[in-house]
C-alpha cells in the first residue's frame, strides 16, 4: 500500500467510526488479518535460536550471557 492509499483507507475507518464502531473495529480486524494469519502459520522462531545456541561451547554462551 502506498502512502495515499493508506491514509484513505485510515480516513474512511476513522468516518466510518465515527457512525458505528463496530464497522471501524471490522475494518482494522481486516486491515491486520493477513499479518496475523502469517504469524500463527510460522513455526516458533525460539526453536531456530535454540538450534544455533547448541553449535556454540559452553564458555562462549557464558559469555554472551
Amino acid at each position: 500500500m502506498n502512502l495515499f492509499s493508506k491514509t484513505l483507507f485510515w480516513s474512511a475507518t476513522i468516518t466510518l467510526g465515527l457512525i458505528n464502531p463496530l464497522i471501524s473495529i471490522v475494518l482494522v480486524v481486516l486491515y491486520y488479518l493477513p499479518k496475523i494469519i502469517e504469524d500463527v502459520s510460522q513455526p516458533c522462531n525460539d526453536e531456530k535460536i535454540d538450534s544455533k545456541m547448541k553449535s556454540y561451547s559452553e564458555d562462549i554462551l557464558k559469555d554472551m550471557k
